[in-house]
């Protein structure tokens, strides 16, 4: 009989099924857990669970499973949250102070917050505040010494995703210099004019959300050919836009949309590569995207998926990696990115914001309460990081999920920028 393992919290609001079973890179294992107790993995694994935090909101936070071992019984959530957050904070600032980077003051400040022996609420939670805010305030310190060095990325796309043709691009210029059309609610055809409108804006053009999840599910359960019904759609897209679309998205929502096309790996592969050889054939132009879902709201992992296509040698030229601010604080955003950069491949961020109503944040906060400025700080700050890290790309945002206010201030700072002025 397999080692049981019990989930246990400080909290009488602790929600068990909540919790999850991640690998040690933070990727959601497949396996799901009704309750907190789950027989031990055979493997290093981690745990997640959206916890409020005094001070500092409620957000997804992970804890790496080092020491984990079949004779673990127990996990105190909070301890454990609190002592790998400490401890990870603790090695980025030590890393990146041996590289030159000034943060003796954050050091000192986080030594402070050393998580207590007794596993006691408050003190738990006092030290695991203490440890997201320097590891926060650490992550932006990086970015802007890496800035100050590289200097402003003239080439980066600020994206804005659009879902309705109906709206006018040229206020859209500046700050943003990408436009992503949204094609599941809409033909291909709607997007005509806009399309003109942003050549003559001089804006590049990415199409996107032509094959999704949804698509897929109803082409399998179709009297169609699977592989005749995607390659179809995706020819007709590309067609109408030949030489004036250079980005497209081949297959969104992956793993969700792939999972549906075949079980087996080399199944899959196969599948991916059809459709990205049948884009290029089209138009031998294009940046070939893979649009791929990460959050630990959705527990199937996404970079082992993207890293056998890679290994199998799937053509394609990028991934767009949709993040969801109830999964972050900026140190977790920070390694996430890097842990996708290992793929090898360029990095699109598409960035799924925090409301600014606070009656559409659901279960989930990042920084209480929520408020226009909290969404335009959470995007600069995201922004900063993206900026300093060469192999993104760009980062773009729902434009229906933008407030007026925010959109100012990014145009604001994209110009502060431009002139030289560090963020």
């Amino acid at each position: 009989m397999a080692e049981q393992i019990q989930v246990r919290s400080l909290s009488s609001a602790f929600e068990a099924a909540r919790v999850r079973i991640t690998d040690t890179r933070r990727e959601p294992l497949a396996c799901k857990h009704p309750d907190a107790q789950f027989p031990y993995p055979g493997e290093t694994f981690g745990i997640a669970y959206p916890l409020s935090v005094p001070e500092f909101g409620r957000v997804y936070l992970w804890a790496d499973g080092k020491g984990y071992t079949s004779r673990t019984h127990e996990l105190l959530l909070e301890r454990e949250l609190a002592t790998c957050r400490y401890q990870r904070s603790l090695e980025f600032i030590k890393q990146y102070q041996r590289k030159g980077v000034p943060l003796a003051e954050l050091l000192a400040r986080l030594d402070a917050a050393k998580p207590p022996a007794q596993p006691e609420g408050e003190p738990l939670l006092k030290s695991l505040r203490e440890s997201l805010l320097a590891g926060e305030e650490a992550a932006l310190a990086v970015a802007r010494f890496r800035l100050g060095r590289i200097g402003w990325r003239e080439a980066f796309l600020w994206g804005v995703v659009l879902t309705d043709p109906a709206i006018p691009v040229q206020p859209l210029h500046p700050p943003f210099n990408q436009l992503s059309l949204s094609m599941a609610q809409q033909s291909p055809e709607a997007w005509e004019s806009v399309v003109q409108q942003a050549q003559q804006e001089r804006l590049l053009v990415r199409g996107e959300s032509i094959l999704t999840a949804e698509f897929v599910q109803r082409a399998v359960e179709s009297s169609q050919l699977l592989q005749e019904s995607l390659t179809s759609r995706l020819r007709d897209a590309l067609s109408l836009y030949r030489g004036r679309i250079r980005y497209w998205e081949i297959l969104s929502d992956l793993p969700d949309s792939l999972h549906l096309l075949a079980e087996e790996h080399k199944a899959t592969a196969s599948m991916v590569a059809t459709l990205c050889e049948a884009a290029r054939a089209v138009d031998f132009g294009i940046v070939r995207l893979l649009g791929v879902r990460y959050s630990l709201h959705h527990p199937r992992a996404a970079f082992d998926l993207l890293d056998r296509l890679v290994e199998s040698g799937v053509p394609f030229e990028g991934v767009n990696l949709h993040l969801y601010w109830h999964d972050f604080d900026l140190l977790d955003f920070d390694f996430v990115v890097e842990h996708y950069g290992e793929l090898g491949k360029p990095l699109h961020l598409t960035l799924h914001l925090p409301p600014t109503d606070p009656h559409q944040a659901g279960d989930f906060f990042w920084r209480a309460p929520i408020s226009e400025a909290v969404q335009a700080d959470w995007l600069l700050h995201t922004l900063i990081i993206a900026l300093s890290k060469p192999f993104i790309v760009g980062v773009q945002v729902g434009l229906d999920s933008l407030a007026e206010s925010t959109i100012q201030r990014m145009r604001e700072q994209h110009q502060a920028w431009k002139q030289g002025r560090t963020p």
